[in-house]
């Protein structure tokens, strides 16, 4: 599994981030074909001395690399780019990995198939 992770810097406007976010961007969003998964979710700094370098993050799954380019290139997908700047005033960052999930295995499990 491919996941895409959008993070978006904190916006000019939170609300107005907010409000654009859940009524445009994510309808436009859900247009896109073939996008197994999705999840989404305000970022909270895990040290209480120091804030988030980001507000809001967003994760999208493909199959493969490959499936997120074609999907990106197709006209929904440049619609859903373009609507990035209608309100990601913070600016955005995307990130790109091969997702591999290994719930319920124990850390021991996990070092195993990393090692072989």
């Amino acid at each position: 599994m491919y996941k895409v992770t959008v993070l978006y810097g904190h916006p000019q406007d939170p609300d107005e981030f907010e409000r654009y976010y859940f009524e445009n961007h994510l309808p436009l969003a859900a247009k896109l074909k073939d996008v197994k998964g999705f999840t989404a979710g305000k970022v909270v700094s895990l040290n209480p001395n120091q804030s988030s370098p980001y507000y809001r993050m967003g994760s999208l799954y493909f199959d493969s690399p490959e499936a997120f380019e074609s999907i990106f290139a197709s006209p929904e997908g440049r619609a859903v780019v373009a609507d990035l700047q209608n309100f990601a005033t913070g600016g955005v960052s995307l990130v790109g990995n091969e997702e591999q999930v290994f719930v319920p295995l124990t850390l021991s499990q996990v070092r195993e198939i990393y090692q072989s």
